[in-house]
Parts: structure tokens; C-alpha cells; sequence
């Protein structure tokens, strides 16, 4: 049997999926990893952090692979291994978050029923009756 056509065409939807897979996929995840080494090389003593556990804590001492970090005053201080740490904490973020804990207070205050007894309403005065009576 002899193929008929440019044997290109065949190898064509092949070489489509590749670039695809490659824009959709790999060139997303590898920026995403320079963005996380990014932040790891550029953490400093007394950067407040957050671990992949949940824990939040401020590092008190670094080296290439592992840090300390202080979680409470004076009080505890644990040893993680860098690649745990997701999120640097910056003042920034903190100010960004504090907006929107405000306007969920407010949502659940506004939620909440409340408490208090309704308007009494003014009796309505027949003038009609009234005019009658004079």
C-alpha cells in the first residue's frame, strides 16, 4: 500500500496538539514555579508567612533549605523545610483584607434579625365620627 499525500499532513495534527498542550499546560506551571522560587530566594528574617498547613508564623532564622519560624511571641518556634511556605505575607495584603472583613461584619450584622419591637403605629382618628359628636 503506498500512502498517498504529504506524509506532513498526517504528522500536522500531532505537532498541533504538542504546541497546544504546551501553552496550555507546561509554560503555565513553569511560570508558576519561577514565581514560587522567586519568592523563597527573596524571604528575609522577620517576614511574616504562611505555611501550607495553614500556620502563620514570622521567620526567625533561614538557611538554603529549612527555616524557623516563630508562631507565637516569644513562645514557639518550629523548623519547616522551605518548599512549605506558600504565601509571604505583606503589608499589603494585609490591607487588602482588612476592607473585606469589614463588609462581612457589616453583612452579618445586617443578617441577624433584629431584637427590637416594632413602631407603634399612631390609632387612626375617624374624622368623620368626630364631626358627628360636635
Amino acid at each position: 500500500m503506498k500512502m498517498q499525500g504529504n506524509p506532513l499532513v498526517n504528522i500536522l495534527p500531532v505537532i498541533i496538539l504538542a504546541v497546544f498542550l504546551y501553552f496550555v499546560m507546561i509554560r503555565p506551571q513553569s511560570k508558576r514555579q519561577k514565581k514560587v522560587n522567586d519568592m523563597l530566594a527573596n524571604m528575609k528574617i522577620g517576614d511574616e508567612v504562611m505555611t501550607a498547613g495553614g500556620f502563620y508564623g514570622i521567620i526567625n532564622a533561614l538557611d538554603d533549605e529549612n527555616v524557623v519560624l516563630e508562631l507565637l511571641p516569644d513562645f514557639q518556634k518550629v523548623m519547616i523545610r522551605k518548599q512549605s511556605i506558600v504565601k509571604v505575607i505583606t503589608a499589603q495584603d494585609e490591607e487588602a483584607d482588612a476592607p473585606a472583613e469589614a463588609e462581612e461584619a457589616e453583612a452579618s450584622k445586617a443578617a441577624e434579625p433584629q431584637d427590637q419591637p416594632a413602631a407603634e403605629q399612631p390609632e387612626a382618628t375617624d374624622t368623620a365620627s368626630e364631626s358627628e359628636n360636635a
